[in-house]
């Protein structure tokens, strides 16, 4: 199993069109690895602007200028944003808000994750401003912290953090990091309705490119394509697999789930037995899937994408919704190489999300520890 491509290479499209709407939805509900939110809200509110007009451009990363303001959601869009719907314009406000505060013109709308419910937001702000979107992410599937993108915690996001609600209300976190405004955002969240949009501090466009991962749009569309092909086909997990580039770790049923409290991260793990009663599965999970474990011992763990797919309909299982006499199957899906490096790898593997392992990386033939360990 190779990386995921992080190519500057022509992307995939040069403007979404309907078909393509839904592909990104498929794309980044499996690179959601179980948790970000699930993207449908956001592929339902893309899909009104586009039916009324607007375009989204997706350019390459060598053609970007000026700044890219990396735009997202903040809070339970899986669950809060169903109740509590968006007026429409925090996107575009979130936006305006931080170029007035600024007193810069933003040129480009970034991508933050492409995995999960924020994957679409950064879409539905390009196509409300008329800016392009880049064919490039900042950590290349879905992740929990804000401070889990390959800049973590550098000076590049130490700035202006801009939010917007429902009510019209805007707030701005000035001269904050990521760990400070994380705190500020989830105090503020529930005076905000649970939910906002959230614009990062912008990036220069030569930062922005050297951060960025590469073709990682391009990545999830084809993702999303190939799912649904493979849907269609009635294809078995392990075919699945294969056309998605990943590796297929098994099937069964869920025997036990259990559901952890306290910590940043919601804890837990389910249980489930092979389908000739020989084999056991132990998946750990946070607010995603983070670790395999078959017999016991270890096969894979995040970064790496692991999804946990409803074994007849092919749908993607969120880490909420997992329940006891689900039938299974488990793929894993590569991640760029850039989550795997020494500098990234720490904020991203197991112990980040208090597991007491070392990340392992699964190759064709079994799995590698990774070097380093993560710690």
């Amino acid at each position: 199993m190779s990386g995921a491509a992080e190519s500057t290479a022509e992307s995939f499209v040069d403007r979404l069109a309907g078909d393509d709407v839904e592909a990104l939805e498929r794309g980044a509900s499996l690179l959601g690895s179980g948790g970000g939110g699930h993207p449908r809200l956001g592929a339902l509110w893309l899909n009104r602007e586009l039916a009324g007009g607007a375009e989204v451009r997706v350019v390459g990363v060598d053609s970007l200028t000026g700044w890219v303001l990396p735009v997202a959601a903040a809070g339970s869009t899986a669950s809060v944003a169903v109740e509590k719907l968006s007026a429409g314009d925090e996107l575009r406000r979130c936006v305006e808000v931080a170029e007035q505060h600024l007193g810069i013109e933003v040129d480009t709308i970034g991508v933050l994750a492409i995995g999960g419910g924020n994957a679409l937001f950064p879409f539905i702000a390009a196509a409300q401003t008329g800016k392009p979107v880049p064919d490039a992410d900042l950590t290349g599937r879905a992740f929990s912290g804000l401070e889990q993108t390959v800049v973590g915690c550098g000076p590049e996001f130490t700035g202006t953090w801009v939010s917007a609600e429902a009510h019209g209300a805007a707030m701005v976190i000035d001269g904050a990091g990521p760990p400070a405004a994380e705190r500020v955002m989830r105090g503020a969240l529930a005076g905000l309705g649970g939910w906002a949009a959230l614009a990062y501090p912008p990036l220069p466009a030569d930062t922005f490119r050297r951060l960025a991962l590469a073709g990682t749009v391009s990545h999830a569309l084809r993702l999303g394509h190939q799912h649904r092909q493979a849907a269609q086909a009635a294809e078995d997990g392990a075919t699945l697999a294969r056309r998605l580039g990943g590796e297929h770790l098994g099937r069964g049923t869920v025997l036990e789930v259990h559901r952890g409290s306290g910590g940043k991260y919601a804890g837990g793990s389910v249980a489930m037995r092979s389908p000739d009663g020989d084999g056991l599965f132990r998946v750990e999970m946070g607010d995603e899937y983070t670790m395999v474990l078959r017999d016991g011992e270890v096969v894979a763990t995040t970064p790496d994408v692991i999804c946990l797919l409803d074994t007849h309909r092919r749908q993607v299982i969120p880490t909420g919704q997992v329940r006891r006499g689900h039938e299974v199957d488990i793929l894993l899906l590569p991640v760029p190489d850039r989550l795997w490096h020494a500098d990234v790898l720490p904020r991203l593997a197991p112990r980040a999300y208090g597991l007491d392992a070392d990340p392992v990386r699964y190759r064709a033939g079994g799995p590698v520890p990774a070097p380093g360990g993560g710690s």
